[in-house]
């Protein structure tokens, strides 16, 4: 298993400090913002923009790739993400934190496509399934170490944030300094979003994936909220339990 992650290991480490940072601010953002008084709407609004900063990091992500290679559109994606974060606590306003999050997702699609292309096109069809299994164990129990971070400060003051943006700054590091060779200058193709097209050759799944994404962006924007305010859950670490009990409930049903 070693040799078989060894031209890799570089970037799985990345991750793991990327995916950490991520799962602290996913949190940390709506604490924070039903904290300064931010109306649910609001809070709705800023996690819609993350992902519609998601959806254009997909369709502009493989241009950026193809113009100046992995290693660098990794390493810009995480210096914008890493200060993105620690632009929230600049101006509270929800009007300023929209975009800001929009950036995060838009970062954050670009990174997922250089980490996920980068192992497919460094795994064999022999390993494909063993890396890409690890890389999914890695991203769920970071992201749950990155929830119960939530514990180490308070959510109204600076010191998660800049943890927060530590992590993600700390992930360009093994990418950068990696002496393992970089995929191909241009294996992400363009895809063109063909609507009718997908839902004519699976309206099933079509409107399954649409009914899941919605749950999922909402649970993901609005489940902090809900836990802060319900008298059942107490404090910083009854969220971050919260929030870590629905990333294991999710790996357990995989």
């Amino acid at each position: 298993m070693i040799a078989t992650l060894a031209p890799v290991s570089a970037l799985l480490l990345s991750v793991v400090f990327l995916l950490m940072g991520n799962g602290l601010q996913g949190t940390l953002l709506p604490v924070r913002a039903q904290l300064e008084l931010f109306s649910t709407g609001d809070i709705g609004i800023l996690g819609s923009f993350y992902f519609l900063g998601f959806a254009s990091g997909c369709y502009f992500g493989p241009h950026l790739v193809r113009r100046v290679g992995h290693i660098r559109a990794f390493a810009a994606m995480v210096s914008l993400a890493s200060t993105a974060t620690l632009v929230h606590v600049l101006v509270l306003e929800p009007l300023f934190w929209w975009p800001v999050r929009a950036i995060t997702g838009f970062c954050f699609a670009v990174l997922y496509m250089v980490i996920e292309s980068w192992l497919n096109e460094k795994s064999t069809n022999e390993i494909r399934g063993l890396v890409f299994s690890i890389y999914t164990i890695i991203n769920l129990v970071v992201l749950t170490i990155g929830q119960m971070m939530l514990t180490l400060a308070d959510p109204k003051a600076f010191p998660l944030f800049a943890v927060a943006s530590i992590l993600v700054s700390l992930a360009a590091l093994p990418v950068a300094l990696t002496k393992a060779p970089a995929p191909a200058p241009a294996p992400i193709a363009s895809v063109k979003i063909r609507v009718r097209y997908l839902y004519n050759a699976s309206p099933v799944g079509f409107i399954g994936a649409l009914v899941v994404g919605l749950a999922n962006g909402s649970f993901w924007s609005l489940a902090p909220v809900f836990a802060q305010t319900n008298s059942a859950v107490v404090g910083a670490s009854g969220i971050a339990m919260f929030m870590s009990i629905s990333v294991i409930a999710g790996a357990m049903g995989q």
